[in-house]
């Protein structure tokens, strides 16, 4: 009885350790951030694998063999892969393209197990995910999930899969690409003038200052002045202008004083510049043309900037012109 039991117990632990051990779930981890440099798309994947797509048709995988695994069961690493891909519209419906897509998948696999359309909600839009799985070998599918986005131009076709196991060990990875992937921002044309949002930031001996991009340095004689600088944006009426000259050991108040008769005043008043009360006089140089100087005194340095705007359009330069003095900081 007792050499009955332990023949027995040897069957047991041998089968266990015969069965296939579960692959264990692979941990989502530190995220990179991928932008598409034509579409504009982003999506975030792990720290450690590559993008070895082209602009339009993202690839974000672990390695190269792992690529070769999907294409060549016979070489290759077991894993996971993600891509996005853009379908222009061009002309059609969104619904027509992402009909032309399915039909394409199915075209390209001699057999091919579909599931059921699902309706979801990707990057606050209405999508559709389509599971599938492919034999590859006697033993082994490659398992995945189509979904289907459509932006204003292009739908964005993103695919999620897995060799055997590993689409389901890649399950945390691939929700966490998938709640990252943000549709490209489509900016509106429009016949007026827009600041950039990317900034550029300027260096002198007196002072740093962060600009728009999109404005245009102009060359300017300092004449008497230490220092001079201008930016422009579109228009020749509309820029902004920094002058540097010697306080001669007055304050703010005095130099302000000295320099605002200069002009004939629509108007004055405070405002900081790099944590210092600065004031400023506005006047109309020219006819539908708004100019302010402000003044601030520093190592007994006069730091003028001089914002002019055609003054129709103030809601257009002022405010981008504004937010330049107040980026100011004094040396």
């Amino acid at each position: 009885m007792k050499k009955s039991f332990i023949f027995l117990m040897l069957i047991v632990i041998a089968f266990i350790g015969c069965s296939k051990k579960e692959t264990p779930p692979v941990p989502v981890g530190e995220m990179s951030e991928y932008k598409d440099p034509a579409y504009g798309f982003k999506i975030q994947y792990p720290k450690e694998w590559k993008q070895l797509g082209t602009t339009g048709n993202a690839v974000f995988v672990k390695s190269q063999e792992v690529v070769n695994k999907f294409m060549d069961p016979s070489s290759g690493e077991e894993g996971g892969q993600v891509s996005v891909e853009v379908l222009k519209l061009e002309g059609k419906s969104a619904d027509e393209v992402i009909a032309t897509a399915k039909d394409v998948f199915k075209q390209s696999w001699s057999k091919v197990d579909i599931q059921p359309d699902q309706q979801i909600t990707v990057a606050t839009k209405t999508a559709t995910k389509v599971g599938y799985s492919v034999p590859v070998t006697s033993k082994a599918n490659i398992t995945g999930y189509q979904i289907y986005v459509a932006g204003d131009t292009a739908v964005y076709k993103l695919d999620f899969i897995g060799y055997g196991d590993q689409f389901t060990a890649h399950a945390g990875v691939f929700d966490a690409m998938l709640k990252s992937f943000e549709l490209p921002v489509v900016i509106i044309k429009s016949d007026k003038w827009q600041a950039s949002p990317s900034m550029e930031n300027y260096n002198s001996n007196f002072f740093t200052m962060q600009y728009p991009e999109n404005m245009v340095p102009e060359n300017v004689s300092k004449g008497k002045f230490d220092f001079s600088m201008k930016l422009r944006a579109d228009r020749l009426d509309c820029s902004i202008q920094i002058d540097v000259f010697g306080a001669q050991k007055l304050t703010t108040e005095k130099v302000f004083e000295q320099n605002k008769g200069k002009v004939k005043s629509r108007g004055t008043g405070k405002a900081m510049i790099d944590g210092l009360e600065a004031l400023w006089v506005e006047d109309t140089p020219m006819a539908n043309v708004t100019r302010r100087q402000y003044y601030v005194v520093k190592n007994d340095k006069v730091i003028r900037p001089t914002a002019i705007w055609f003054a129709a359009q103030k809601d257009i330069y002022f405010p981008v012109f504004e937010k330049c003095v107040s980026s100011i900081t004094l040396k």
